[in-house]
């Protein structure tokens, strides 16, 4: 079970897991052409998904696909942690059928991918990096070559409606590949103490 707790106060009573009940999308990890994914940006965007329920789980992979000149598949596939963390793993993928695209998209949204618009999904990736920068947390390695697939950042109308963090400030909720010490340890320099919340202690066997 998860337990909500603030620094340099008494633990407080078991609280419900924000996460419960809710499929965890995993890492997962491939690679393509490089000199496909330097000339992503020629290829017209295909598509663009996100998890089912994305805004209230405050995690989600956010996948940019688009049309090569033959008529194979790129995308990039990005872990997006809106609560806190900014985008926490990328990968990209080039020269695939639309058969593999349809295959993989329920493999990376736990069975719930959502169709959305070109606009929102790069507002969710950018406006969580962002955010995350403010408390000294920068995206994964690898997305400075995944996001070539993406437009730059002013390329679509701003989005307003996304909240970044939860009920105004950072909330931690810890995954099986996180460090939590260091990650709260950052969140008391960059935010201070009282100004995050965090959840750690669960596994993703648990029910509540």
């Amino acid at each position: 079970m998860a337990t909500k707790k603030k620094d340099n106060q008494k633990p407080r009573k078991p609280k419900v897991n924000l996460m419960a009940g809710a499929p965890r999308p995993k890492p997962v990890s491939f690679h393509g052409s490089m000199q496909h994914l330097e000339q992503a940006r020629d290829f017209p965007i295909l598509g663009c998904w996100v998890m089912e329920g994305w805004q209230a789980r405050g995690i989600t992979p956010v996948i940019v696909a688009r049309l090569q000149a033959d008529n194979r598949i790129m995308y990039g596939a990005f872990m997006v942690d809106i609560f806190c963390l900014g985008v926490k793993n990328a990968l990209w993928e080039t020269d695939m059928s639309r058969n593999q695209l349809e295959r993989d998209l329920p493999r990376m949204c736990s069975d719930a991918p959502e169709l959305c618009e070109a606009a929102l999904a790069h507002a969710i990736i950018y406006g969580a990096v962002e955010y995350a920068r403010q408390y000294g947390f920068e995206p994964h390695r690898d997305f400075a070559k995944a996001s070539l697939v993406l437009d730059p950042p002013d390329a679509h109308a701003t989005i307003r409606h996304i909240e970044f963090g939860y009920e105004g400030k950072p909330l931690f909720v810890s995954g099986p590949y996180d460090n939590p010490r260091a990650i709260v340890n950052q969140l008391v320099r960059t935010a201070g103490e009282g100004n995050f919340d965090y959840i750690v202690g669960f596994s993703e066997s648990d029910d509540s």
